[in-house]
């Protein structure tokens, strides 16, 4: 299930003004986020240094923070566009891309901040097929693309569908027009400007299959889609699976930086928050039968979380009898 295929999910709304509207609520996430993973250091590793978090003038924020010698940037979309992170990994001599926002104009200002930091872009990585993560891949169009063959095949069958659908909700000035149909990584192992990387494959989440980034040497794991932080999580896939692999990648500990698909940068607490979430997500499926009990019976059990419209994403498809 792809909310983003979904158009009866999506609630109407004007993209600019509440991306206006919705900027001190995302500052404010983000900022909290940051405190809490200030507060919830993993253990196993040296404490990490509390982000630095601004405002751009579109609305993105952005979250940077060095670990272990590498300097990572995490640029979060309004909660009104879905909180959707987007990263960038610093190194001595490059940067490395990892997903590439939805708006187009929001893809353009990450590209724009990229260049600003005066290093070239080595290349792209997209996590999964969701439009909200590859759309962007328009302004990185001079830059190697990369994905799971997987997701390049989802992208390279669905892509032009998701153009028109995607440019008829939000408009031809918010919906890039064309986009990359990424090169092929394998999961492994690789070396980028000194730096290694590793990457798993992870089926039957949030997406189908999912690139999960490790760095191992500096404690850094992208997990897209598979984590939310500090946001309400939007029910895209089966709970039982989704909740083995966010066991999965827990599991392997070394990792105090957590960066999410949606919301801020977070420590290794996340997975258990959204293990909850999932677990109360299904507790309530088996015990209320309409939507407006659902997500209320998610905001009482979590109610610092941001983004309830996600919930609202997903209830037609949960309660279609509504």
């Amino acid at each position: 299930m792809n909310f983003l295929k979904n158009p009866q999910a999506l609630p109407p709304m004007n993209t600019l003004s509440i991306l206006a509207n919705f900027r001190t609520a995302s500052v404010a996430l983000v900022l909290f986020s940051a405190i809490g993973m200030s507060a919830c250091s993993d253990s196993s590793n040296d404490s990490t240094p509390a982000p630095t978090v601004t405002t751009r003038a579109s609305g993105i924020t952005v979250s940077v923070q060095n670990t272990s010698g590498i300097t990572v940037h995490t640029l979060t979309a309004p909660e009104s566009v879905f909180a959707n992170s987007t990263h960038l990994i610093e190194t001595e001599n490059s940067l490395v891309a990892i997903d590439t926002q939805f708006l187009l104009p929001n893809a353009v200002d990450m590209r724009a901040y990229a260049d600003e930091i005066g290093k070239p872009i080595d290349r792209v990585f997209i996590t999964h097929d969701h439009p909200d993560h590859f759309l962007g891949s328009e302004a990185f169009n001079d830059r190697p693309v990369y994905a799971l063959q997987e997701v390049a095949d989802l992208i390279e069958a669905n892509g032009d569908a998701e153009i028109a659908e995607k440019q008829g909700d939000f408009g031809v000035d918010n919906i890039a027009s064309t986009f990359v149909i990424p090169q092929v990584v394998a999961p492994g192992t690789l070396e980028i400007d000194g730096i290694t990387y590793l990457f798993e494959k992870i089926v039957d989440a949030e997406a189908a299959t999912q690139l999960v980034i490790r760095i191992p040497n500096h404690g850094v794991v992208v997990t897209g889609d598979l984590v939310y932080s500090g946001v309400h999580l939007i029910l895209a896939g089966g709970i039982e699976p989704w909740t083995t692999a966010l066991e999965t990648v827990a599991a392997v500990s070394g990792y105090p930086v957590v960066l999410p698909g949606h919301g801020a940068p977070a420590d290794a607490s996340v997975y258990n928050a959204n293990i909850q979430w999932l677990a109360t997500a299904q507790q309530l499926l088996d015990t209320v039968d309409n939507a407006e009990d659902f997500k209320q019976g998610l905001i009482d059990a979590f109610p610092n979380l941001g983004m309830s419209a996600a919930i609202d994403f997903v209830t037609p498809l949960l309660f279609p009898s509504n």
